[in-house]
């Protein structure tokens, strides 16, 4: 007999599972609403490495989406194979993310003058931040355990872990965003004073500043909100959300300036001093 304790559970896992087909539907929509761009982007930009980072950023939540629709839609999988899944999408998340943050501080180094003294001192900071966030990350998968579901034919089994570890990752990776989101801000606000609104390239960089950057921190800060006072599996909902949001956020961001830099509607950017550096310049079939 189930009793009410494990009703709740699988009351939790099945909202969990909606959610995470939510996620998925925000993907599949915003891959299809950007598919020709997407297409035209690929076959002219010059790969170098900030089009890896894109590529990254761009098709490995991919990965992620289908282990997590092969965990729900499977409701036999063992307990072994249920922390594989998670272990999994926690190892992609944490790759998309760290692919993330280097083109928004490519962008920040670029819009200060690509000076090498800030790109090294940029590089130091992200290295800095990402060591002890790796630390936690670690730390909070060895800490990982996996408990059979009550109710088998919503979910195999469910994660139980110390979300308390994770929290300290979301924490420095918080901190690092808000530093570069603050420099962002002031650098835009210069921009603008100096050359105005008038021209396509400082409105999208004035977008992309103020828009994408507070975007990406808000999702960075629902995360560890919901790992610290929801149950485990809406934590896990969380975090694949933010994944998900900073890919679509950084590949937007990265694709949008692009077009406005190499487009022909955007020659008038041409007379604008404003540093490319982290765009991917066009092949020889662009023109």
């Amino acid at each position: 007999m189930i009793d009410q304790a494990d009703i709740n559970i699988g009351f939790t896992l099945q909202h969990a599972n909606y959610a995470f087909f939510a996620i998925v539907g925000v993907w599949v929509y915003d891959f299809a609403l950007t598919f020709n761009e997407e297409v035209e982007f690929m076959l002219n930009a010059r790969w170098q490495i900030t089009t890896l980072l894109y590529a990254i950023c761009r098709y490995l939540p991919f990965a992620m989406v289908v282990i997590d629709i092969y965990r729900i839609v499977q409701p036999g999988l063992s307990v072994k194979s249920c922390i594989t899944c998670h272990s999994l999408i926690g190892f992609i998340g944490v790759i998309v993310l760290c692919c993330a943050e280097p083109l928004f501080i490519m962008r920040l180094w670029a819009l200060l003058g690509r000076r090498r003294k800030t790109l090294v001192i940029a590089l130091c900071n992200y290295v800095i931040f990402l060591i002890p966030m790796l630390l936690s990350v670690a730390a909070f998968n060895s800490s990982t355990t996996a408990l059979p579901s009550p109710i088998p034919q919503l979910a195999s089994c469910y994660i139980n872990r110390d979300g308390r570890i994770l929290i300290v990752a979301y924490m420095i990776l918080i901190v690092g965003e808000l530093e570069i989101l603050s420099f962002m801000v002031y650098r835009s606000w210069t921009l603008y004073r100096e050359i105005g609104n008038d021209l396509p390239l400082v409105r999208i960089l004035l977008r992309h500043n103020v828009s994408y950057f507070a975007c990406g921190l808000f999702f960075s800060v629902v995360a560890p909100a919901a790992i610290f006072t929801l149950a485990g599996s809406y934590g896990d909902v969380a975090s694949d959300l933010q994944v998900v949001m900073h890919s679509i956020l950084v590949t937007r961001m990265h694709r949008e300036l692009w077009y406005t830099a190499y487009r022909p509607q955007a020659t008038s950017a041409k007379n604008v001093s404003i540093p490319l550096a982290t765009l991917p310049a066009p092949s020889s079939g662009c023109r």
